[in-house]
Formats: C-alpha cells, sequence, structure tokens
C-alpha cells in the first residue's frame, strides 16, 4: 500500500461537518450558566493536579475515588445537555485538556500498577483521537475529530473514513495511513466508570466487531445503532458497546434529526481515560 498516496487521497476521516450549533437541540442553551458549571468542575480538577499524593494505600484510593467521581460528574453533566453549543466553549475545552492531565497522573494508582507492566505492548482496543481544531492527516484543521482503535496487529487500526483512491468505508490498515500529519493525538483506554480496566477478552471483543466491519460503507447520515454504515465515532462505539461499554458521554449533537456520537463524547465518557498523549508522533509502543 502506498502510504503517500493514501494520505494525499485522503478527504474525510471522521465527522466534518458545518459549526456544532447548525445542528443543535433547542433546550438548555443558556451559554453562561455551562461556562459557569464548567469552571467550577475545572477547578475540582485543578484541586486534583495540584494534590500530593501520599504512600499510604487509604490516601491513594481517596484520591482515585475523587478523580473517578469527577468523571462521572462531568458524564452526568454532558448526558443531561439539550444543546451542544458547549462543545464550542474555551472551558470545555480546557476541562477536556486538564482532565487528560488527571488521568495520566492517576494511572499509576489504578488497576495495581497494571499499565506499567504492560509499557511495551501495542494497546489493542485502546482509541486513538485528536479532536476539533486538531490537523487532520493532510494538516487540514478538523472540524470534530477522529477516532480509531488499535487493532490486534501491530500498527494497525481499525476506522471507518473517506478517501478518493481507497474508498469510503471501514478500513483495517498502518495506523500511518490517516494518522501521520494529524495533531493532538492521544492514547485513550477503556475502563468501567470506577477505573478499573476494561479486560483483555473485552479489548479483543471491540477489536474483533470492527473487523467484522472493514469494507462495510462510510456514511454520516445514518442511525446511530444501526449496523450497515459507519463514520469513525459510531465505528469506535459500537465496537465498545459490543464489549459492554457505552462511551456515548453525551446526547446533545444532532444530524438532520439523527442522533450522533462525536470524537469528543468518546473522550470525555466516564469509561475512557486518557492513557498517552502523542501530540504530533504517530503513536507506537508504550
Amino acid at each position: 500500500m502506498n502510504a503517500k498516496k493514501t494520505i494525499a487521497a485522503f478527504v474525510l476521516t471522521g465527522l466534518i461537518l458545518s459549526p456544532f450549533h447548525t445542528y443543535a437541540q433547542e433546550g438548555n442553551s443558556d451559554e453562561g450558566l455551562i461556562t459557569a458549571e464548567f469552571e467550577k468542575k475545572i477547578a475540582v480538577v485543578d484541586e486534583l493536579l495540584a494534590l500530593e499524593v501520599g504512600y499510604e494505600q487509604e490516601e491513594q484510593d481517596a484520591f482515585v475515588n475523587r478523580v473517578n467521581q469527577i468523571h462521572i460528574d462531568i458524564e452526568d453533566y454532558l448526558t443531561s445537555m439539550e444543546t451542544d453549543i458547549f462543545y464550542e466553549l474555551n472551558q470545555y475545552r480546557e476541562l477536556s485538556d486538564k482532565l487528560g492531565e488527571l488521568d495520566i497522573k492517576a494511572d499509576p494508582y489504578l488497576n495495581g500498577g497494571e499499565m506499567q507492566a504492560m509499557a511495551t505492548s501495542w494497546r489493542y482496543g485502546d482509541i486513538l483521537y485528536y479532536g476539533s481544531g486538531s490537523n487532520n492527516a493532510i494538516g487540514e484543521k478538523s472540524f470534530t475529530g477522529h477516532t480509531a482503535v488499535l487493532s490486534t496487529t501491530d500498527y494497525y487500526v481499525i476506522e471507518a473514513s473517506k478517501t478518493a483512491n481507497n474508498g469510503a468505508k471501514v478500513h483495517h490498515w498502518n495506523r500511518s495511513n490517516l494518522w501521520k500529519g494529524a495533531s493532538g493525538i492521544k492514547q485513550l483506554k477503556v475502563t468501567t466508570k470506577l477505573g478499573t480496566n476494561a479486560t483483555t477478552t473485552e479489548r479483543k471483543k471491540a477489536v474483533d466487531f470492527g473487523k467484522n466491519q472493514v469494507g462495510e460503507p462510510y456514511k454520516l447520515k445514518t442511525s446511530i445503532w444501526s449496523t450497515d454504515a459507519w463514520y469513525c465515532s459510531k465505528l469506535t462505539n459500537a465496537q465498545w458497546d459490543h464489549a459492554g461499554y457505552n462511551l456515548q458521554s453525551s446526547r446533545a449533537f444532532y444530524i438532520d434529526g439523527l442522533l450522533a456520537v462525536i470524537p469528543d463524547d468518546i473522550l470525555m465518557d466516564a469509561n475512557t481515560r486518557v492513557l498517552k498523549t502523542w501530540g504530533t508522533t504517530l503513536p507506537g509502543k508504550i
């Protein structure tokens, strides 16, 4: 496969839409109230980021419980939204960035240090993400970002995308095809709401579901739970829903009356945690 040719032919990786509020539902649209709520949650995250966690197990457990709770509180608030205006707010982006920092800080205290034992593994089932405003694979700004799921084949991902030379469909291929040139890349792991890692069996189940969709068509205007067409984050959510984890943190985004799940919903869900920030580097073994 000619990766350079593939990248040059790149058209669409995830959801690329006009401004979010085009599809907003009427309802809880008071920007001031939403901003104030986000600022309260940022203050909680800031406090946890500044906290010095001691060596006592009780102290570490208390820290982990607070991290879990802020994830749940954020998801509950986003799920209650009846407007998608919050995606555009600076405070929303600040909250998501700082929450990722907190995830990385908290990771050593979760799961008995399991991640350290897997530090050289290609973590199949993990999710690659870049968000709105990040560069896509040809250096253009993405409106809503993109997601893919790491495969059981090293450096391969499963993703739904639209390309000129390789079709508009679900691909199983090297991550360099649509991630080289992107910015703001993060790797997410899937957990319970209490921070317990998804099992290897569950991760394999998510991957296998995605592989079974390879070659199926890419379509933007499609029901979120249909299985006949896919866009990037719809496929990622479906893969993990098949393994028992719904990653749709918000219920606010609609496309022509159809409920959608976008990459930011997956990032902010209480069942995902930022494992590593890759920036502009192609994800590899961690």
